[in-house]
């Protein structure tokens, strides 16, 4: 099991290379304290297209929570939340601590696809085991995740990671409009409600 801190924002117009480096700031300093791997990321398509956003894995909870209070009191992630507060360059969402419930997350993966399922806890059994037969289903990694601390505590994430745009395209071709991938899809939304779907990129 991994342990991913998140934070996502919505720029504010003629901020957006602001809040980047910002935030490509802020990733330096939470690498040099422990984040096993990082992502900037940009999403493009679907719910909170536009936003921009950076994520963090950890070894565990313990690690992830030094490492946050340890950036909390370096000077440079100082000074940057503090610009947050004084001169904002956008609205920001989080951060957020979620883990995986199957597979870890692959957060340096060029492409990924989230899609956010409302649902109560005790379907997490059931979910995981269609989200690993969707995994099985091709060499596209596929992840569950959930929130720990978070505003939305009841939903699961299915990520599905890829190496392009366009193997993204295919997959949806010829996995996600597939008879399986479909009756799936309908068993999973016996167990919760499909709420949200995005793209995001590496940046």
């Amino acid at each position: 099991m991994s342990a991913y801190i998140i934070l996502r924002a919505t720029p504010h117009p003629r901020r957006i290379n602001e809040l980047e480096t910002r935030m490509r700031t802020v990733m330096g300093v939470m690498a040099q304290k422990g984040a096993t791997n990082s992502r900037l990321f940009r999403n493009l398509m679907g719910a909170n297209a536009g936003d921009i956003g950076m994520g963090f894995e950890f070894e565990n909870f313990q690690k992830a929570m030094s490492a946050f209070h340890e950036a909390r009191q370096d000077p440079i992630f100082m000074e940057v939340n503090k610009k947050r507060w004084d001169d904002p360059a956008g609205n920001i969402y989080g951060p957020v601590v979620m883990r995986d419930v199957y597979e870890q997350m692959d957060v340096t993966a060029p492409v990924m696809v989230g899609r956010t399922y409302r649902m109560s806890r005790k379907n997490l059994p059931e979910a995981i085991d269609i989200i690993k037969e969707i995994d099985d289903m091709s060499d596209h990694k596929v992840s569950g995740i959930v929130p720990v601390m978070h505003s939305e505590m009841d939903t699961v994430y299915a990520m599905y990671h890829f190496d392009s745009l366009s193997s993204a395209g295919k997959y949806i071709d010829e996995v996600g409009m597939s008879a399986k991938f479909q009756e799936l899809v309908v068993k999973a939304n016996e167990l919760g409600t499909l709420v949200r779907s995005s793209m995001h990129i590496k940046i």
